[in-house]
């Protein structure tokens, strides 16, 4: 008797994107050739005035398009998460890039395991090509792959990010942190796989890079930390 295979789960990406026309080509690239094909992209347009809709429906026609007046990234990956129809989401940020293996790598363990919520991977740091050289003098950017909990590392059940709800929009940076910290509070199980996942543009206009008001993320901090107490896990 031959094993039972397990059900192929469908794949939903949301983009945000606000003005991001520039690098959205290189990140609508990567998702369409994952080597792990996706079933459905949502770009929500937060209130782009670049022309980011038009560029995507060029690159990738069978798109769905979210357009909103602008809100801020919180509020567009709320927008996208009411969107997505797949049975696993994942976050890009439109200046941002997937390798390859990126889908692949993190749906295995999913796939494998009904009790595995989630997969994070490994990430790199990139300096974008079209800063020009004084630009990229001032800007520091790391080396190497790290894991990391960043919504472009996450693939995730859907039913589970339902379950966690939406991003804090109040926040203007941090949101990311929380809704994580949420994630992990559930007590649901998640894998890092050991493979690059996720290739971050750095380009001196990235939210946290251009934000000098970090009061919100002492915030989540302390409410990721109360979190963790409350479970009985205060590390």
């Amino acid at each position: 008797m031959s094993e039972t295979q397990p059900a192929r789960l469908s794949v939903s990406v949301v983009i945000p994107c606000h003005n991001y026309g520039r690098y959205l080509p290189d990140a609508l690239a990567s998702v369409l050739d994952q080597s792990r094909a996706v079933d459905q992209i949502v770009l929500v347009d937060d209130g782009s005035t670049d022309g980011s809709a038009d560029i995507a429906r060029e690159i990738a026609p069978d798109i769905i398009i979210f357009p909103q007046a602008q809100g801020g990234i919180a509020r567009a990956r709320n927008s996208g998460l009411a969107a997505a129809t797949g049975d696993l989401i994942a976050f890009l940020d439109a200046d941002d890039i997937w390798p390859v293996d990126s889908l692949a790598s993190r749906i295995a363990p999913i796939e494998a395991d009904p009790a595995v919520a989630g997969s994070f991977g490994l990430v790199e740091q990139f300096l974008c090509p079209m800063m020009d050289a004084e630009a990229r003098e001032r800007l520091h950017c790391p080396s190497g792959q790290v894991a990391a909990r960043l919504m472009g590392a996450l693939l995730v059940r859907r039913s589970v990010a339902e379950q966690i709800g939406a991003f804090d929009s109040s926040l203007a940076i941090g949101e990311t942190m929380d809704w994580i910290s949420r994630l992990t509070a559930l007590g649901s199980r998640l894998t890092t796989v050991d493979t690059l996942v996720l290739r971050r543009r750095i380009h001196g206009s990235n939210t946290v890079l251009a934000q000098t008001d970090y009061a919100d993320y002492f915030t989540v901090m302390r409410a990721a930390i109360r979190r963790r107490t409350a479970a009985g896990n205060p590390n």
